[in-house]
């Protein structure tokens, strides 16, 4: 194509045909800022695919870890449901001065922790080390930067910070007031009061089953907030991946 041009060129000016080449050079001249052009776009194009494509990636990423999270939290509100269901067995059984049981003793070394939420962040970690501008769409990217950035932290850091104190009280008067009885795998196994009418009388130790149960259904009620949050995410990306194809 090129020697097809040259030849032309020397043809005209061979000829003396001046007028003819300046047109012809201007042509060329288009024709060859066309062709930038067109490449510019192509470019231009094929970028915008790559960018897209990885955009969606990172979409499903991120999909994936907000539903590892939503299993996350729900094994964290059975855990705290149990550990309800424990303190408030004791709690009766020292309000009402029922009998001693193997049930109650079973409660009784259990009545500690509690289940700790931690948001799984590797696919928003990535997607901010790529630019987090990658996400086009406005909403969908503010809804996700909020979630991690502000409304996980009231179920993870705050909730942490709020019940320090509580737990602090709560495994306190747990140690002065109980001991173990039988050690198992799981290094609870059975546990009761160290005096039982001391326990029945000691409303320092009633207190702090309150707080705990307070704090724990507290708690579950921010897991669930923090679950219909999470799941209004979910919702966006999947509306984004299926309007692209995914």
């Amino acid at each position: 194509m090129i020697k097809f041009f040259r030849k032309i060129r020397q043809k005209l000016l061979t000829e003396n045909k001046f007028s003819k080449y300046f047109l012809y050079a201007i042509g060329e001249i288009i024709l060859v800022v066309i062709g930038i052009l067109i490449a510019l776009q192509i470019n231009n194009w094929n970028n915008d695919n790559i960018e897209r494509e990885l955009e969606l990636n990172m979409l499903s990423e991120i999909l994936t870890n907000l539903e590892k999270d939503v299993f996350n939290f729900n094994s964290k509100i059975t855990y705290n449901e149990n550990a309800i269901k424990h303190n408030s067995a004791v709690l009766e059984h020292l309000i009402l001065k029922t009998p001693l049981t193997d049930s109650l003793r079973f409660s009784y070394a259990r009545l500690t922790g509690r289940g700790t939420f931690e948001p799984i962040t590797v696919a928003y970690e990535n997607l901010k080390s790529k630019g987090i501008n990658i996400i086009r769409n406005d909403s969908l990217r503010i809804s996700i930067s909020e979630l991690y950035d502000f409304k996980y932290f009231y179920v993870t850091e705050d909730l942490r910070m709020d019940y320090e104190p509580i737990k602090d009280f709560h495994m306190s008067e747990i140690f002065k007031n109980t001991k173990t009885t039988l050690k198992t795998n799981d290094n609870r196994g059975l546990a009761e009061p160290v005096k039982l009418s001391d326990a029945q009388n000691n409303i320092y130790f009633q207190e702090a089953l309150k707080r705990a149960i307070s704090f724990y259904q507290w708690m579950n009620r921010n897991y669930r907030n923090g679950i219909r949050e999470n799941e209004i995410v979910q919702k966006k990306i999947r509306a984004e991946l299926t309007k692209n194809g995914k």
